[in-house]
């Protein structure tokens, strides 16, 4: 399999990096108090209004916010407090959450399982995550780093006319879909490695 681009990611924020696709019966709105809640494709509130921010449902929680991040089910009960700094949508069973600048994942029962110690974390796609502290790891649902990339000297890279970046700050991979379509390959490894070696960047395989 070829990789062929590099895509660009940032901090300190968490990026949604990838917008999972899912069919919705319940459409956020806004009151005539900036807040924000849920109607029915019918145009009828079914969650009143109530939080300053709120997310499409996905896995049959959605996102909200009031200051702090949690989740709400469909008949709009808090399932998971709002207590964290920043948090993204469940895929796989499992979301990110942010407190004080570090990432893990907590499951639909709002239980961390995977401890608050990345700096930048993405969502699972097919039983992987991209993930960073100080280099770029991809972990399993148990958390285990399954590859680590290894950081070189800087290397800055043209973006556009006014703006560099170092390539170690750069994922190799062009989307989630094709991390999680040859996750399960040892062949995927090899490939990130090749294109790291080419670039005089190595990755290691923790498997």
């Amino acid at each position: 399999m070829v990789i062929s681009q590099l895509m660009i990611t940032e901090r300190p924020t968490i990026k949604r990096m990838c917008d999972m696709k899912e069919e919705q019966d319940l459409i956020p709105y806004n009151d005539d108090n900036s807040k924000m809640g849920y109607k029915n494709l019918q145009g009828q509130i079914v969650i009143p209004a109530q939080w300053n921010m709120v997310y499409n449902f996905h896995e049959g929680l959605a996102m909200v916010q009031n200051w702090q991040y949690g989740f709400i089910d469909k008949t709009g009960k808090v399932v998971i407090p709002l207590e964290w700094d920043n948090c993204e949508s469940f895929s796989e069973g499992l979301a990110v959450v942010e407190r004080d600048g570090k990432c893990g994942y907590v499951n639909k029962s709002g239980e961390l399982v995977i401890p608050l110690v990345w700096n930048y974390a993405h969502p699972f796609y097919k039983g992987r995550a991209i993930v960073f502290d100080d280099k770029q790891r991809y972990i399993d649902k148990e958390g285990n780093v399954i590859w680590t990339r290894e950081r070189t000297a800087p290397q800055m890279i043209k973006i556009s006319d006014t703006c560099e970046m170092d390539i170690n700050d750069m994922v190799i991979i062009e989307d989630l879909n094709e991390l999680g379509d040859v996750v399960d390959s040892e062949e995927f490894f090899k490939a990130i490695d090749d294109i790291l070696e080419s670039n005089g960047k190595k990755g290691t395989s923790d498997k």
